[in-house]
């Protein structure tokens, strides 16, 4: 993008012409999956936006493509600001997409815009591509009638994983400190997007053993102690400890979730450290490939 100035003062932007199609809602023959793969694009686009400390204060269908290669891009970067000072005297709105909180100026008479506005604007996005375009007209009202805790995402046209719809529920929460940052939804999103592709390679007395969606258990056990690690599609949970387990120099309890490259040991720690056994695991990282 290009800037143009007059002087010292900005008065243009030039920015990208991008060749592709109108984002359009998720066809219900498509499915959960595209639904998933269409908000993680989106939000990703927000959260590079968040990292580089601005706001785009835009954030709507209208303002999304689908380029010549596939992939979503964000554009209309007219109303951005600085993450630091977002705010105005006059309010330029999009009726739907707005959060209620701009509404209400401050005691100077400014609007305030934070990250949160662009993840209320993400929020009715999502709904929008849920729900084949339909928003509630709560929404269109100036400012919108919001409850607190919406359900908006119980009840879309594509279904989404319980734990989405409860973070997407979330992004419209009228209490914009209640919302997720763009960072969380993106890692939740991809994590589901990679359901049954994740890996944990085990080496253990020599062999090496595999717990990923063909085989989903692993029991290990040494002079009494044990564990049992399962694999649920998304992540590697301890289902049945035994004895003495550690992690990490953690102690490992039922429902601990292992992450990344580790070390699990069997036997007291406070003994002798002859008798106990040291078993590697590292899980893979698969990518999210837009």
């Amino acid at each position: 993008m290009d800037i143009v100035h007059d002087n010292s003062e900005i008065v243009g932007f030039v920015e990208e012409y991008i060749e592709g199609t109108d984002l359009k809602p998720i066809e219900v023959g498509a499915g959960t999956h595209a639904a998933l793969r269409a908000m993680y694009s989106i939000v990703s686009g927000i959260s590079d936006v968040h990292r580089h400390g601005r706001v785009h204060r835009d954030i709507k269908p209208d303002n999304m493509k689908i380029d010549s290669s596939g992939v979503l891009k964000i554009f209309d970067f007219g109303l951005a600001k600085l993450s630091n000072g977002a705010k105005t005297k006059q309010l330029f709105f999009t009726p739907f997409y707005a959060a209620p909180e701009i509404f209400v100026p401050d005691s100077a008479g400014n609007h305030v815009f934070t990250a949160a506005v662009d993840i209320f604007a993400f929020g009715v996005t999502a709904l929008w591509l849920l729900n084949a375009g339909s928003l509630p007209s709560e929404l269109g009202h100036v400012p919108p009638s919001i409850p607190k805790k919406s359900l908006a995402f119980n009840s879309t046209i594509i279904s989404v994983p319980v734990e989405i719809a409860y973070l997407l529920n979330s992004t419209l929460n009228y209490d914009p400190a209640e919302r997720p940052d763009a960072e969380m939804l993106r890692t939740a999103l991809g994590k589901h997007l990679l359901f049954d592709k994740h890996r944990m390679l085990i080496t253990y007395s020599g062999n090496d053993h595999f717990v990923d969606a063909a085989n989903r258990t692993v029991t290990l056990t040494a002079q009494g102690d044990g564990v049992t690690i399962s694999y649920d599609g998304l992540d590697f949970v301890v289902t049945h400890v035994s004895g003495h387990v550690r992690h990490n120099n953690r102690q490992v309890i039922v429902g601990y979730k292992l992450q990344g490259a580790a070390v699990i040991v069997l036997g007291d720690p406070s003994g002798d450290r002859r008798l106990r056994t040291s078993i590697t695991a590292d899980i893979s990282h698969p990518e999210v490939m837009n």
